[in-house]
């Protein structure tokens, strides 16, 4: 009766062995599949700039409603944009070693619209610009909406995209970029 009782708990003492050690190797599997997940890009915020006292050209041709552009330097904007400097006024001068510079432009309307970057945000090697435009009450005259902005300039983003209503409506790669 001893060895029997003995035999029993041998094998049961064997079998909680058997258990833990399987138990074990189950956590070092699943350790091992969490080193190799790769983290998610950070979401960082991006600041925004309003560049103010310009206007478009009437020889620059609007593709889209709304048209984005990038400027990757003066000459390029001087071609797109005008400056509207009167006694009263102050026209920011971008730093275009500093900055990437951009604008937004919609088709004339006898409408006030006024355009807005809503949200910008750094994902990856990717800079997302969240266009808005409010569209208000009729005008005796037509005005033609434009928003010149610029945000720093950061060696690792390769592309620009702005976004409109959540959907992509033009995508710039930076190293590209050039005015119409």
């Amino acid at each position: 009766m001893k060895t029997v009782s003995l035999l029993m708990i041998g094998c049961i003492s064997m079998m909680m062995c058997m258990a833990c050690s399987s138990k074990v190797s189950k956590v070092e599997s699943q350790s091992d599949s969490i080193a190799t997940v790769e983290a998610a890009p950070q979401v960082l915020p991006v600041t925004v700039q309003t560049l103010a006292g310009y206007f478009l050209k009437n020889t620059y041709k609007l593709s889209d409603n709304p048209t984005c552009v990038l400027f990757p330097d003066q000459a390029s904007l001087d071609k797109a944009l005008g400056v509207a400097k009167t006694m009263n006024n102050k026209v920011d001068k971008p730093d275009f070693n500093q900055s990437v510079v951009a604008a937004i432009a919609m088709q004339p309307t006898q409408k006030k619209t006024e355009i807005t970057v809503g949200k910008a945000e750094k994902i990856g090697q990717v800079v997302n610009l969240y266009v808005e435009a409010a569209v208000g009450d009729n005008l005796t005259y037509t005005m033609k909406p434009l928003l010149v902005i610029s945000f720093p300039k950061e060696a690792d983003v390769n592309t620009v995209n702005f976004l409109m209503d959540g959907k992509v409506i033009q995508s710039f790669p930076l190293n590209a970029a050039a005015a119409n």
